[in-house]
Formats: structure tokens, C-alpha cells, sequence
């Protein structure tokens, strides 16, 4: 369900079908399933299956990889039927060039990042998450909403990063992105969604 007047919204850091089902009822139309061992919001290639098997076609999934080897992440990719893989790690452009699925990169932006870094990867969508010294995405910690924007003209931005049901119409009216993406921001916990602030989220953006 693309709006061509609101961003793509994107639910990340679901577990089970229940929640992703409800999400996508609620009007998300991208699921995030973080398939990256070390995060609180893991799930397993065979749970990810079983999720992407359960939602509409209509539905984009993606698969989170942090660091991961090119033939784990094209098996888990091929296994689970996952639409994109969202490489949010320290993978370098000649290694990304070289995978067969689908993929777009996440960036951390620190305060040494460069939108030129967006280039080198050759990919039209890409990912801006806020950096943290101890979290691969899903910090909670905002962005700088001013340099997103000005990254917002290099191809489709996906906007991540401390996004929350009270923030979200603000952020998309300053940065202009192509899609957004929340996790923290409308969780009771990490992996387990808070419906209502989902629901929150969605309807304040697309008001």
C-alpha cells in the first residue's frame, strides 16, 4: 500500500507473524526481520521464513545483515524468500558489488560522514541511521535531521534513527525521504511492537 503522496513505511526489528501480520494491517508496507545473531530482535533463517511465508506479496521484506559473509547472507536471502537485504555493518563497497540479492546499504552517520560515502556503494536506495558506539541500528538515538536532508537528493532515502509516533511528522517534513524506518521508537520492548504506537506512528505520518 504505497501512498505517492507519504513515505514508504518501514516496521523493522519484528519476531513473529502475529505482530508482523498486525503491522501490515496497520499500514506498514515494508517488514524488517533482523537475521543478525547479536541483536535483541534476532530471528532465525527458519523463523524468517515462516514470517516472509505468512504476509501479503504486496508486503516488501527485508533481511538486517551486520558483517556477514556473502554466502550466509545469499543463503539466508534465498532460504527465508526475503525481497532485500539491508547490509547495516562495516561491509565495504567491492564486497557489496558482489552479492546476487537484492540489497541496500545502512549508513551510521557519525559526525565524520560524508554523503560522497553514498556514491561509492552504486545503489539508488540507501539507509541513514544515527550512530551509536554500541548498536548496529536500533540505538533510538536521532539523526541530524539537516544532513539527512541534504542526502535526501542523492537517490531514495530511507530515514532511521530515533523515529518515533510523536516525531515522524516533523522528521518527513524536514528531510523529505523517500521511506522511513522505525524500530525502538514504537516498541514496549525490544522484538515485541506496541501496537497502538505503531498505529500512532503510521496515522501521524500520513495525515
Amino acid at each position: 500500500m504505497n501512498h505517492s503522496t507519504a513515505p514508504i513505511i518501514k516496521i523493522c526489528g519484528l519476531t513473529s507473524i502475529e505482530q508482523s501480520l498486525a503491522c501490515v494491517e496497520l499500514g506498514a508496507d515494508w517488514i524488517g526481520l533482523n537475521c543478525w545473531s547479536g541483536s535483541s530482535r534476532y530471528v532465525n533463517p527458519d523463523t524468517a521464513r515462516k514470517i516472509v511465508a505468512a504476509l501479503p506479496e504486496t508486503v516488501t521484506t527485508v533481511g538486517v545483515f551486520v558483517n556477514e559473509s556473502t554466502a550466509i547472507l545469499t543463503k539466508i536471502m534465498h532460504e527465508s524468500s526475503l525481497d532485500l537485504a539491508q547490509l547495516h555493518g562495516d561491509e565495504q563497497p567491492q564486497v557489496c558489488k558482489k552479492l546476487t540479492p537484492n540489497w541496500f546499504k545502512a549508513f551510521r552517520v557519525s559526525p565524520e560522514f560524508k554523503l560522497e560515502q553514498i556514491q561509492e556503494y552504486g545503489q539508488e536506495t540507501f539507509l541513514l541511521d544515527a550512530y551509536s558506539k554500541t548498536h548496529y541500528g536500533g540505538s533510538g538515538k536521532t539523526i541530524d535531521w539537516e544532513l539527512a536532508g541534504k542526502a535526501s537528493v542523492v537517490g531514495k532515502l530511507i530515514l532511521a534513527g530515533g523515529l518515533t509516533p510523536e516525531n515522524v511528522a516533523e522528521a518527513v517534513k524536514k528531510v523529505q525521504p523517500w521511506a522511513v524506518d522505525v524500530c525502538s521508537g514504537v516498541e514496549s520492548e525490544p522484538g515485541i511492537k506496541d501496537l497502538w504506537r505503531v498505529e500512532k506512528f503510521i496515522n501521524n505520518l500520513r495525515k
